[in-house]
């Protein structure tokens, strides 16, 4: 497991590598054929939109998976080493499940709305909104990972505590 999360992880960062360039590979385009050229390219706006909602909802899923999200271990940190079996697992689980519902929900969202076209391109608004499903599924394929490696009784990448408070801890 801990390959097939290195692998999905080198995976994802290079293709929000590839869509990040792709962001300002366009936009230093576009400015240069505003300023010097008096021009444009059609619908270029709506694209870099597109390519920096997908970097975003992946890289939300990438900072899950390495634990770079947002968490406060405060109370975590005083909790015994034993509990920290315990909580990783109520934390994974609380976050998968919300993930779930939210990509559950966002195929109703984009039944309802996806058909509208963007103004410019004419795409589907569905090309932008299938971001949020993607990311929430990586988000979710990450914590059955970590769920895994926690039942396995490996230490989690995304542990619930820093790891200079569990080497101060015994059990």
């Amino acid at each position: 497991m801990k390959n097939f999360h290195t692998k999905l992880m080198k995976t994802l960062e290079d293709l929000i590598s590839l869509c990040l360039l792709a962001v300002f590979g366009i936009t230093v385009m576009l400015v240069v054929l505003r300023y010097c050229f008096n021009t444009s390219i059609t619908g270029a706006n709506e694209i870099v939109i597109i390519f920096f909602i997908y970097s975003t909802a992946i890289g939300a899923a990438i900072a899950l998976g390495k634990n770079e999200h947002i968490s406060i271990t405060v109370f975590a940190d005083m909790l015994p080493l034993r509990f920290v079996k315990t909580l990783q697992i109520i934390q994974l689980s609380l976050i998968a499940t919300i993930n779930a519902v939210l990509f559950w929900y966002c195929f109703q969202w984009i039944n309802i709305t996806g058909g509208y076209t963007m103004p410019i391109t004419g795409l589907p608004r569905a090309v932008a909104q299938l971001s949020i499903p993607i990311g929430c599924g990586i988000a979710i394929i990450f914590c059955v990972n970590s769920l895994i490696s926690v039942f396995r009784n490996d230490i989690y990448p995304a542990s619930a505590l820093s790891s200079d408070s569990i080497k101060n801890k015994k059990l």
